[in-house]
């Protein structure tokens, strides 16, 4: 049902109907003269047969009458939708090792023949979690998209997939604009300025303003401060020990 939530995605009238061979696939026009090409594929085999045939598939798309325009030549973004199982999936963001999908992957993203290719992982668990969100991805956002969500992702990856999902997801179909879905989860919320931050700051620790600002004019006031010997001489006239006292 991956393919259900990706078309979600897209605006309904925006898609073109196409079909290469009997893979499951989907076609949509873009923003700004942009096309996307989505194979949703279950195996590695079908991606290495795909990506040996996107002359095909390209030559397929530019003999259609019907859908071709001169804009696809240059502004066609072939994703791969590859299903994957748990250990696949995390073998591929191992630190200091190199998965044989990850190769796999490389090859694919650097060839730049005939269109941009991205290839898009996802396990059975976040296909699972992420169908109950078929056509509402902005509420997936608002639930998701969190500090506390990016501070556990950071430390326990395996633990935040929808995170990592969806983190994914804007990589991989880029128009998506994360930044969107970040402001929308801001609104409403209460934003506070830095002179807030420091002024709570002060009143915590304790912190004595007019003390700090004879300190800070004593500095200003010495001649020469800019050299280092004026500096170190400044710091020894100073009564730390009592300054510390008075300032707590």
């Amino acid at each position: 049902r991956m393919r259900e939530f990706i078309e979600a995605l897209f605006e309904k009238e925006n898609k073109i109907e196409f079909q290469y061979e009997d893979y499951e696939m989907s076609f949509f026009a873009g923003r700004f003269k942009s096309y996307y090409l989505i194979f949703y594929i279950r195996t590695q085999a079908e991606l290495i047969d795909l990506w040996k045939n996107t002359s095909s598939i390209f030559k397929t798309i530019k003999q259609n009458e019907d859908i071709y325009n001169n804009n696809m030549d240059k502004n066609i973004v072939c994703v791969y939708c590859l299903n994957v199982s748990e250990e696949e999936y995390y073998e591929t963001g191992k630190t200091g090792t190199i998965s044989g999908l990850s190769k796999t992957i490389s090859s694919i993203e650097e060839d730049l023949n005939f269109f941009i290719k991205h290839v898009f992982l996802y396990t059975d668990k976040m296909n699972s979690d992420a169908n109950q969100y078929i056509g509402e991805f902005n509420a997936l956002c608002k639930k998701y998209l969190t500090i506390e969500n990016f501070e556990q992702y950071k430390n326990e990856i395996e633990e935040s997939y929808l995170f990592d999902f969806l983190m994914n997801l804007f990589i991989k179909f880029p128009f998506l604009k994360i930044g969107e879905y970040i402001r929308q989860n801001q609104e409403g919320q209460e934003y506070r300025t830095a002179t807030s931050f420091i002024e709570e700051k002060i009143k915590k620790d304790k912190i004595d303003i007019e003390k700090m600002q004879e300190i800070m004019d004593s500095l200003e006031e010495t001649e020469n401060i800019g050299t280092d010997d004026a500096i170190f001489k400044w710091i020894d006239n100073l009564d730390l020990e009592e300054e510390e006292k008075e300032i707590q």
